[in-house]
């Protein structure tokens, strides 16, 4: 494929079933004996039933009776008709994609180009046609060269067997003098599994073009201008700079995503992969068809080839030229996390692959011949996955958009126009609907914006959108919808069902209810082989395909009581989640309910807050503070994305489970068995809601208690609590609370990282593995520890609170139970028997000295059993915890601290927008600055007071928003300017240091560290020097302030001009 990102993997449906047991405690009596395994036979039973019920897990049981088979179920249900679910609450966007040249269309169209002198356009097909397109009523296609069929030099490049990938073809800039166009392609091997990648794979040729019309390209005139490696992330673009004349091309990493970089090119200046080049196609050095441009920036430097212009990107699939600033721009698609957009500069590193955008991906590579810069622009997986580099538009037509780039995402088919200033982006709005799948965008001669359409072959330009500024009539209440006939008590309306997913989240205590509705009388497809779907993501097979306007619906109920009720009846209505497809994509809705629980209101698109007191024995007073988020629109994109394929309560694993049945014995360890008969996944295709599709497109029977188990599902035969139950029941929790995320480009984290069920635990990238995010202090950490929970990073994120803690989105409290099992599955997996200790407050300020010694009080915090003895030790621990400074330890505890008396610091999890909202003082932030505690002044100049170590903020204000100013301050590591970069030097004695770099040559290496002093290092003694990742401003500099303070410091900060 042209752009080789190859994201697909292999697909899992989320797990077992959870019912709200999970927030209240089933432990009684005054026994101060607390494992993570049951001590007596008493809290096994207990433990074994509850946790059943709380963990969701199946046992197999015997066959039910076969339901009745036929070619599709009659639909046993009356048709949804009241909804009212349609369009968007968001105006339309202020352009729209319109197709042009309507008798044209392509096959792959990878590249739009145009010709100096002429204004016919030409347009590459990925598997080797180029035609020429005259613009003007019914124009069509007229073939310029055809590769497969008349290129005749492919016997120049040895083993190949033909015609790869046509990638582009670009113009000479006095075409009209000397008739010169330039083609860009790769050949594929004859023995791929002996030469999977040709040495000279990718080439450039100079051909001439004929003067008939239409213009043909002369095979007989192939001039070879320079090969390089072919592979699997080729690059393949090519433009000629409107300043200096020079060709510039591009070239990825030469291989396939996984693993990263495995060439270690990316930071290898001697070959030309990875790169931007620059060479002079008008003259020739000795032994090339081209010439080194005396002004490139690396020419005669050793080890490093002289025809790079920038260095270190995966695949630059496409860039251009800003026509009139004569800047380049290029779009790089991206691996796990990240997708970049570059405004290149001469000699720049953008650092693939020692860091994916700023993440750190191969840390500990050797780092190129200059320092990493950041993106320019960086956009998250959640909402981008293989970028399009595009144009900065200078037509005529929109004024509005002259200076914007605009480019797009081939996958959610987004484009977007982005401004910036000072480096910054300022804004960058979608402007159209998101319908195309852009392969490349394209400009005229007079710089008119066109763009291609990978699947259907069609060729888009934009328009001014008729309907901008008219938004649809969307609810904006609740009962409003059409979902329900009595929203207050949440009754459904005909046609609305009810269903019960496999398992739920845990969200700090709150229960879910789960609600399908669909138009009319129609169905959910379940494929019986997964396949691609139109419209949807390039790279993936989906198992579902839903009708148009279908709603999925999550309302969320807390007992505000405490631990009172088993399955949270009684709780209050907090909020309720919808998720709608409006046939192309799936968009995120969140109600959140009034007071009175009459009815529930639409959030706003960026999200709300409210804050909550429930009823907890551990905290002080007995009642806790939580701030329960409404999550915003992109946040609910964050987990219902592609990469989880959206529904993560309603598909096959999570249906394919029914109601659990205790068969009650003498064995205190009695399994729990799945009841057959109510099975989800049945019952649904029973009444219609689903229907099953063979791959020969036929309809299948409807689910039966046979054809059910051939499908995804997390039950066990396994007796409750053993190892095997343990571990199914841990995976399948790491699964419906982390899955959605950590896993192949879900955002969440490094890709080793993943966790869905389906995965081989050796493939999960968890076990005995180094964690690549700090490791909290632990000694010795791994992400999971073997046979040693409080060794685990897993198991501390589990047990903290604050930033840093996970599950990250839904949750700000440890879950008991999911701490008891991953602890009783982390022992088992290092072969020791589960441990059992008693908690105790003895020796605690000792203790909390350490992460290793305070985990252990933590998790026993969240796992204690309620009597009047554990809840004296617990006030003692907690109130040991409060002494603590801010750190690894004493968030561990934050959750059960008394509130300040000042009101809440920030602590480790501050929200940006309430600090926003509030009136700042400047003299106060003034004197906050220059606080010695605070230590502002130690790196900061303003005026002539401090020390200019880190940025100078005199005039900071005139380049910096509000609410840029707080994101620096809170998260100081998230953009570092390049000459602000922290480096870390490991020296062959084994010592290390940090500072910013001040000089290295082959005699020393110079560092000036946060207390502004020089660290000389002998060159000699340097094992390593590498970039940091993290600012010299340590994370956590803002927590010990309270929300006003902050704003005072940020007022005195933004008054700087």
């Amino acid at each position: 494929m042209r752009r080789s990102c190859c994201r697909s993997r292999g697909r899992t449906d989320p797990l077992l079933r959870e019912r709200s047991v999970l927030w209240y405690s089933h432990r009684s009596g005054s026994s101060r004996s607390h494992g993570y395994i049951p001590m007596t036979a008493r809290i096994i039973a207990i433990f074994a039933a509850y946790s059943v019920i709380a963990l969701g897990i199946r046992a197999d049981a015997p066959n039910a009776d076969p339901q009745p088979k036929g070619e599709r179920a009659e639909p046993k249900r009356v048709p949804w008709t009241t909804s009212k679910i349609t369009g968007s609450p968001e105006p339309p966007p202020n352009f729209k994609s319109v197709r042009v040249f309507p008798e044209a269309k392509f096959t792959k169209p990878l590249q739009i180009t145009p010709c100096p002198g002429s204004d016919r356009l030409f347009i590459t097909e990925e598997h080797g046609k180029i035609f020429s397109l005259k613009p003007g009523a019914g124009s069509k296609p007229e073939l310029f060269f055809d590769v497969t069929k008349e290129l005749k030099t492919l016997d120049k490049t040895a083993g190949a067997k033909g015609l790869d990938i046509l990638y582009g073809i670009v113009f000479h800039p006095k075409f009209e003098q000397n008739r010169y166009a330039f083609v860009c392609m790769t050949f594929k091997p004859k023995d791929p599994k002996t030469t999977p990648f040709l040495p000279d794979g990718s080439r450039i040729s100079r051909f001439t073009v004929t003067k008939t019309d239409p213009p043909r390209l002369d095979p007989d005139s192939e001039a070879i201008i320079i090969t390089w490696q072919g592979g699997g992330h080729n690059g393949c673009d090519m433009h000629f700079s409107p300043t200096d004349g020079m060709l510039y091309f591009s070239t990825g990493d030469g291989r396939g995503p996984n693993p990263p970089d495995p060439l270690n090119t990316g930071q290898d200046c001697s070959d030309l992969l990875s790169s931007i080049l620059r060479i002079d196609v008008d003259n020739r050095d000795a032994g090339k068809n081209y010439a080194i441009p005396k002004d490139n920036p690396f020419v005669g430097m050793k080890d490093v080839r002289p025809e790079i212009w920038a260095f270190g990107f995966r695949n630059p699939y496409r860039m251009s030229f800003d026509r009139q600033a004569g800047d380049l721009w290029v779009g790089d698609v991206g691996w796990e996390l990240w997708e970049m957009v570059h405004k290149i500069q001469k000699g720049g590193n953008y650092g693939w692959s020692v860091t994916e955008g700023r993440q750190p991906t191969k840390p500990t590579q050797k780092v190129g011949p200059t320092p990493i810069l950041p993106p320019t622009l960086e956009l998250p997986h959640t909402i981008a996955a293989s970028v399009t580099g595009g144009y900065v538009y200078r037509g005529k037509r929109f004024p509005e958009l002259v200076g914007a780039y605009i480019f797009g995402d081939w996958e959610t088919r987004r484009i977007w126009a982005a401004r910036f200033e000072n480096g910054r982006v300022k804004e960058m709005p979608e402007i159209v609907k998101p319908n195309v799948r852009v392969s490349a965008f394209g400009e005229d001669n007079a710089g008119e914006l066109y763009y291609l359409d990978y699947d259907t072959g069609f060729m888009y330009t934009l328009e001014r959108n008729d309907a901008k500024g008219v938004t649809t009539a969307f609810p904006t209440k609740l009962s409003e919808t059409g979902l329900f006939k009595d929203v207050k008590n949440l009754k459904e309306a005909d046609g609305v069902r009810a269903f019960t997913p496999a398992v739920k989240q845990w969200q700090d205590g709150a229960d879910g209810s789960h609600h399908v509705a669909l138009p009319g009388t129609s169905s959910v497809t379940i494929f019986e082989k997964p396949r691609r779907l139109p419209g949807q993501v390039y790279w993936h097979d989906f198992k579902l395909q839903f009708p148009k306007d279908a709603v999925l619906v999550k309302t969320l109920k807390l007992n505000l009581e405490g631990r009172k009720s088993s399955f949270g009846e009684g709780g209050k209505k907090i909020e309720t989640q919808v998720l709608h497809f409006d046939g192309e994509d799936w968009h995120g809705y969140t109600f959140a309910w009034r007071e009175d629980g009459s009815d529930a209101d639409l959030v706003p698109a960026e999200g709300t807050e409210k804050l909550l007191h429930i009823a907890d024995a551990r905290v002080p007073d007995g009642k806790r503070e939580l701030t329960w988020t409404f999550p915003s629109r992109t946040q609910c994109a964050v987990c219902h994305s592609a990469w989880s394929e959206y529904s993560l309560a309603f598909n096959v694993g999570q249906l394919n489970a029914g109601d659990p049945v205790l068969r009650m014995g003498t064995n205190t360890g009695s399994p729990w068995y799945y009841s057959q008969e109510n099975n989800e996944l049945i019952k649904l295709s029973q009444h219609g809601f689903v229907r099953r599709v063979g791959s020969d497109d036929k309809d299948l029977p409807i689910f039966d208690a046979k054809s059910v188990e051939k499908e995804t599902s997390f039950r066990s035969g396994a007796e409750t609590n053993s190892k095997e139950w343990t571990e199914r029941a841990a995976r399948a929790y790491l699964h419906v609370n982390c899955a959605h995320c950590h896993r192949f480009g879900g955002g969440g984290g490094q890709v080793v990282l993943e966790m869905d069920f389906s995965k081989p635990l050796k493939e999960m990238g968890l076990l005995d593995v180094n964690p690549k995010q700090g490791d909290f202090s632990i000694p010795d950490a791994r992400i999971i520890k073997s046979g040693d929970p409080h060794g685990s990073v897993l198991f501390y994120r589990m047990a903290k609170f604050g930033r840093g803690r996970m599950p990250h989105l839904g949750s700000e409290i440890p879950h008991q139970y999911g701490l008891q099992l991953m602890a009783n599955w982390i022992e088992d997996l290092g072969g020791k028997e589960r441990s059992k200790f008693a908690f105790s407050a003895d020796d605690a300020e000792k203790k909390l000295l350490t992460v290793a010694g305070a985990l252990p009080l933590a998790s026993g915090i969240a796992l204690f059993f309620r009597s009047k003895e554990d809840i004296e030790s617990v006030k003692q621990v907690v109130a040991a915890a409060a002494k603590l400074e801010p750190g690894p330890v004493r968030d561990l505890f934050e959750g059960y601290l008394p509130p300040d008396p000042k009101g809440r610091k920030l602590g480790s999890n501050p929200r940006p927008q309430a600090i926003l909202s509030l009136k700042g003082d400047v003299k106060n932030g003034e004197a906050i600055f220059f606080n010695k505690e605070m230590k502002c002044a130690n790196c900061h100049k303003i005026g002539d007071k401090g020390t200019a170590l880190g940025p100078e903020l005199t005039a900071i204000g005139k380049t910096r928003t509000r609410a840029e100013l707080l994101e620096s301050l809170l998260q100081p590591s998230l953009q570092v300017e390049p000459q602000f970069a922290a480096y870390l030097v490991q020296t062959k004695d084994e010592k290390t240091f940090t500072g910013l770099l001040v000089k290295r040559d082959e005699k020393q290496v110079v560092l000036r560290d946060a207390e502004n002093k020089e660290i000389v290092i002998v060159a000699e003694n340097v094992e390593s020097l590498r970039p940091s990742r993290l600012s010299l401003m340590p994370d956590g500099q803002m927590a010990g302030l309270l929300p006003q303070e902050a704003a005072d410091l940020l007022e005195y900060l933004a008054t700087r001009r």
